[in-house]
């Protein structure tokens, strides 16, 4: 358990210090403290875990010159530190100009305590605080545990009841969600738009099935409710198994889309396909869609009804989706699957990638692979689609995987080199213009309407790139090669980081 910084600051024992945060403010609101220490060491920060609020008297700190002071602070936002406070009362100044500006650069809520404050007196007043709230959550997650034991053994293993009690005791919205999105039960209010909790996956004959949601408002106790779940997950799963077992196919339909998210293949494969239903030798295409914390809850569903047939899976932050494709996976289908998930993703204000189409299921890991990879180039491009097409993004799949960086730097410098430089003293987006307009089959009218331009305007920026690139490029053969360029540096741009563990 923790307690927000804001309520420490706000009164009780540590107010007689008379803090003002002076540091890195902007995280003070989201700060939580788990646990208060008090040290003068400086190579504290290997023995810390996370969630501190270190109290330091600063006589060994502000010796430090500034460049160590500094490291000090980024030793401790590495760590996770909650805050930290240091004493000034009787010193007659305030903390450094650099060790603020430290904080401010590391996140770190830098406190300055400008009165005597009893160091121990805080940390057992805090932490008796945060025990205390432990011990309730426990409490209470040992009462809703026996009540919703006591209404097995009287009632029976309805899940419907047992999910209305858990939303009654906790004074919020229940509900478990299966792996495609349907709602098994539900009980509590209806939680604000956006609002989001935290939630459990529910096991069945080790695998996982459905997912216990909680959904409060603002005022929520995320760790209290995190508490109750653990404490309670077994209980609602073992109700699940019992009136909700799933059929050999959806275990099939789930196993499978682990398995290709693994990477998996082989003999495994075809069988868990050919239980879920789908041929061994009929065409499919993966997708990802992006789920933000704070984003809606309902993109399951919203991708169940555009796609019946398309199968689903909730992994963290994502959803996978399989679709099979009918009429022998062309263009026409691929289109209007697309279509489709371009209206329900894009109506929810997520965003998502559809990899290359797969000549069969033995394929779709690298489907997935490269909807991922398509995901996280069109995030750093400025095409605004809610689902990115990997069939959009190919040469930069392929300069990715196949051309080194310096590879991509030479070409990119041979073909638009002066170009960017001028993009970069102006800031005119000339490169993003060049590529919008070749994406649009050089129509001028296309382009200034994706770009929200002026066709007047648009043609301005045409005679810049056109001067800078050596004259129009329509009818001397060089329009591929730009083409090219263009889509290596919209790859290169990219942040590097995969968006998946």
């Amino acid at each position: 358990m923790s307690l927000p910084l804001s309520s420490i600051l706000a009164g009780g024992v540590l107010a007689v210090g008379a803090p003002v945060v002076v540091g890195g403010g902007a995280r003070v609101a989201q700060a939580r403290v788990r646990w208060v220490h008090s040290s003068e060491v400086l190579e504290i920060a290997p023995l810390l875990s996370g969630g501190e609020l270190l109290l330091t008297g600063g006589a060994a700190l502000l010796a430090l010159k500034p460049a160590a002071q500094a490291e000090y602070v980024w030793s401790l936002a590495s760590r996770r530190v909650a805050a930290l406070a240091v004493e000034t009362a009787g010193t007659g100044r305030h903390l450094p100009a650099e060790l603020v500006a430290a904080a401010d650069e590391a996140g770190l809520p830098l406190i300055e305590l400008r009165q005597v404050v009893p160091f121990v007196e805080v940390a057992e007043a805090v932490n008796r605080r945060i025990v205390s709230d432990q011990v309730t959550s426990l409490q209470l997650a040992d009462r809703l545990s026996q009540a919703l034991t006591e209404r097995i053994a009287s009632s029976g293993a309805q899940l419907g009841p047992l999910v209305e009690l858990i939303a009654e005791t906790l004074g919020l919205h229940a509900r478990v969600v299966d792996s495609r999105g349907a709602v098994l039960a539900s009980g509590g209010p209806e939680a604000p738009e956006g609002a989001r909790g935290p939630d459990a996956e529910l096991s069945v004959g080790g695998i996982g099935v459905a997912r216990l949601e909680l959904a409060g408002g603002p005022e929520a106790d995320t760790e209290l409710l995190e508490t109750v779940l653990a404490r309670v997950r077994s209980i609602v799963a073992l109700a699940l198994a019992q009136q909700h077992r799933p059929s050999l196919a959806r275990l099939a339909e789930d196993e499978l889309l682990r398995l290709i998210g693994a990477g998996g293949g082989g003999d495994r494969l075809i069988e868990l396909s050919q239980a879920a239903g789908i041929r061994a030798d009929q065409p499919v295409a993966m997708a990802v869609v992006r789920r933000p914390a704070d984003g809606p809850s309902d993109i399951e569903q919203r991708a169940r009804a555009a796609l019946p047939s398309a199968l689903l899976l909730v992994d963290g932050a994502w959803v996978d989706i399989l679709m099979p494709l009918g009429g022998g996976g062309g263009e026409a289908e691929r289109e209007r699957v697309l279509g489709l998930l371009r209206e329900a993703v894009g109506r929810a204000g997520l965003t998502g990638a559809l990899g290359p189409t797969a000549p069969s299921v033995r394929q779709a890991a690298f489907s997935l692979a490269e909807a991922r990879a398509t995901w996280r180039l069109g995030r750093s491009s400025k095409w605004t689609d809610a689902i990115h097409d990997a069939a959009d993004f190919l040469v930069e799949r392929v300069a990715e995987r196949s051309l080194t960086r310096g590879a991509v730097d030479s070409i990119v410098e041979e073909s638009l080199g002066e170009l960017i430089r001028l993009d970069q003293r102006t800031g005119g987006e000339l490169v993003r213009t060049l590529d919008v307009w070749i994406t649009a089959g050089c129509n001028a009218s296309e382009a200034a309407e994706v770009l929200f331009l002026e066709r007047q305007s648009l043609h301005k920026r045409l005679r810049r790139i056109f001067a800078a690139i050596g004259g129009d490029p329509r009818g001397r053969g060089k329009l591929g090669a730009l083409a090219f360029a263009v889509k290596l540096v919209r790859g290169n741009a990219q942040l590097r980081e995969d968006p998946r563990p």
